[in-house]
């Protein structure tokens, strides 16, 4: 009596000592066992060497446990049966409860095999080849003997019945390397309800339902499986009940990441019509086109788990457009963004020509924060015409060469660099406050407002946005209507990049003339200015974040503008500039604005016509912001008196004489020391230009807001 433990979580439980008065016999009061000597042992045994939670607690099980016992299948001397489990296996949840709960009513398996009551030896080693832990496919719950025939039975978890397929599942939960693997398994019909069919065509069934139980998943590394109960899933029918291999090729292209978008839960089947279901993720419809079906699961399955900004492309049916899919980064799971604004390219007769319709599919990118994103495809129910489901509202101009041309560059455009330019068709009715600026025989030259001005890619809030109210120059093409090939060559003469000089935001058509336009950004309208500002810009090197955009900057961009100083050639204002000075990124290789900056605008008295005098004092200036001279940002005009204007560094503290009367108390002979060599690096830089400063005094000695900043 000794050798049994103490403790009521133990298997070999003692309960008691007692004797039988006739033969005066004294008897052990055990747990119910099997009888059979060589079964208890080996069942003792695995018990005892338990030691984990998640350890099978393997137990002899009496027949009348088992209830809606149904023969499976049979293979020789083997013979397999579904059953319930009354009172179901003993589990632990985790290492620190001591006490073991049921899992009651469980689906097992009950593998009977004839005529192992005479081959004890054999029933042990084959009940050895099953593992001893819970998180296996090949689960042994324990040993049962059926009354009638006498053979012995193993009662295993619940499984299809199907070499080929349990051996599927097996496979795949061995490969599980990561806690939020998903566990895929069997699954009994009996397990789902809520049934509706979403979809179909001729050898797939599509259905949503609720699965009772639900996954297997874990919080973290650390926590024990749980289930997620009353799960919404997608029962994927397919009508071959006769080929397994394809069905397991159809189920091998799916991932076992919870992250996913197409995840597989496991493998069902239909007990009324022996069809196979796939049990997925996520609720996703069918066309009726095979063809279309298989273009969309190939996007779908090259999804990047780890890529948020992927899109899930889909069939969307033609009612429901306000449903688009995009990852929520924090969640890890996919969302729908509700009453999404969509644009529908409706391709006539496009059900003659399939391929022609998914050849035009694969030119939109995958990814979320590109321009021209598809979301979809869809089907006007009426005219059996396909639908591209785009992100976008995209103005078309109604000629195919001019719309070829745009949507060729927008595709272009590469979704990690956001200093590339949106070309995009604008209507006419889109300018307001038109007026000529400049003419000859070929071109008319317009100033323009565009209400809702050119699209950025706003990268703190991951999508595009509009500059609206932009002042533009509209490059009107006089009759271009007649040679579209022209017109292209011309647009294609402009870079593609923000930090050119001459951008083109895109192209129009005046209603009245039918000439195209070329909508470009805003410039000064003189030659020689625009021809200066290109040079100075193309000394920019993007490796160095210490260059000035040295740029054309409208008049109005100006507030709060003060006269600071007047001259005998200039007078001097401080001003507020709104947009303000570009600044280049390295590390995310864009340029940013530096709004509302502090300037100082050099106005030159009878500047109204630009002379290369004005143009010389301008590169006297530097555009490296370390220098030791006045920064130039760019050249402006005044609207009222029609003087350039050159738009400088604001030197806050003054000059030399205003700041040593307000400092002379600092100025100390380190800082003397300091100032004297600021002063030396300026001259050394005028010199090395080949000039000379013919007006050197204290007032233009300019401080800009301490001792070592001048």
């Amino acid at each position: 009596a000794k050798k049994y433990p103490t403790k009521r979580k133990s298997f070999q439980v003692l309960y008691g000592i007692s004797q039988d008065p006739d033969t005066g016999d004294y008897i052990l009061v055990l747990i119910w066992t099997s009888g059979n000597e060589k079964i208890d042992d080996f069942i003792q045994e695995r018990q005892l060497n338990i030691n984990d939670y998640n350890d099978i607690v393997l137990e002899w099980i009496p027949y009348n446990q088992f209830s809606e016992i149904k023969e499976t299948g049979k293979n020789g001397f083997i013979t397999v049966y579904s059953a319930i489990w009354k009172n179901g296996p003993l589990y632990k949840t985790d290492n620190w409860r001591n006490y073991y709960i049921r899992n009651s009513n469980k689906r097992v398996a009950l593998k009977c095999l004839d005529n192992s009551q005479e081959f004890i030896d054999y029933l042990i080693n084959e009940a050895k080849k099953y593992p001893t832990k819970y998180n296996t496919f090949q689960v042994l719950y324990g040993l049962s003997q059926d009354p009638n025939t006498r053979n012995y039975i193993l009662v295993l978890i619940w499984a299809s019945g199907n070499e080929k397929i349990d051996e599927f599942i097996r496979e795949k939960q061995l490969n599980i390397n990561y806690y939020d693997d998903i566990m895929p398994e069997w699954i009994s019909y009996n397990q789902f309800n809520e049934i509706k069919e979403i979809g179909k065509n001729d050898f797939i069934t599509v259905y949503s339902a609720v699965w009772k139980d639900g996954p297997l998943c874990k919080m973290t590394k650390w926590s024990n499986y749980t289930r997620d109960s009353n799960k919404e899933v997608v029962l994927k029918l397919y009508n071959i009940q006769g080929s397994i291999d394809f069905l397991i090729n159809e189920a091998k292209k799916y991932s076992t990441k919870y992250k996913s978008f197409q995840v597989l839960y496991g493998m069902s089947q239909n007990p009324n019509t022996g069809n196979y279901i796939l049990v997925q993720k996520n609720s996703t419809w069918i066309s009726k086109n095979k063809i279309i079906n298989d273009f969309i699961q190939e996007r779908q399955l090259k999804i990047n788990d780890n890529n948020y900004e992927d899109i899930v492309f889909e069939w969307i049916p033609y009612n429901q457009f306000d449903e688009i899919k995009k990852m929520n980064m924090q969640s890890k799971n996919y969302i729908r963004d509700s009453n999404k604004k969509v644009t529908l390219k409706c391709l006539y007769n496009s059900n003659e020509s399939i391929n022609s319709l998914i050849n035009e599919a694969k030119k939109y990118p995958t990814n979320h924060k590109s321009f021209q994103v598809l979301y979809g495809i869809s089907q006007n129910q009426h005219t059996g015409d396909y639908i591209l489901v785009q992100n976008n509202n995209i103005w078309i101009s109604g000629n195919e060469k001019i719309d070829d041309f745009i949507q060729e560059r927008q595709l272009k455009i590469n979704d990690d660099d956001y200093d590339d330019i949106m070309l995009e068709w604008i209507p006419y009715n889109q300018f307001n406050e038109i007026k000529e600026t400049g003419k000859n025989d070929l071109i008319t030259v317009y100033s323009a407002i565009w209400k809702d001005g050119p699209l950025y890619y706003n990268y703190q809030e991951y999508k595009y946005k509009r500059n609206s109210n932009k002042k533009v120059a509209l490059k009107c093409l006089h009759n271009s209507q007649e040679s579209i090939d022209s017109l292209i060559n011309e647009a294609k003469k402009y870079p593609t990049k923000y930090k050119a000089f001459q951008v083109l935001y895109g192209i129009s058509q005046n209603p009245d003339t039918g000439d195209y336009i070329l909508v470009l950004i805003w410039t000064s309208g003189n030659e020689k200015i625009d021809d200066f500002i290109q040079e100075m810009q193309s000394k920019i090197n993007d490796d160095d974040d210490d260059i000035i955009v040295f740029e054309w900057i409208p008049y109005n961009q100006f507030n709060n503008i003060k006269k600071i100083g007047e001259g005998g050639f200039a007078t001097v204002y401080s001003a507020n500039w709104k947009n303000g000075t570009l600044k280049y990124d390295v590390d995310r290789k864009i340029y940013n604005r530096d709004p509302n900056r502090v300037i100082a605008l050099k106005s030159l008295h009878n500047s109204q016509n630009i002379t290369n005098k004005f143009l010389n004092e301008v590169k006297e200036y530097s555009i490296n912001k370390k220098s030791n001279v006045l920064n130039i940002y760019g050249i402006s005009q005044n609207l009222n008196t029609k003087e350039y204007v050159m738009v400088l560094q604001y030197a806050k503290d003054g000059n030399f004489n205003q700041w040593i009367k307000e400092n002379y108390e600092y100025f100390i002979w380190e800082n003397k020391l300091s100032a004297l060599l600021n002063i030396i690096n300026g001259i050394k830089e005028i010199h090395q230009k080949s000039l000379v400063h013919r007006d050197f005094h204290t007032g233009n000695i300019l401080f800009l807001s301490n001792i070592d900043n001048f």
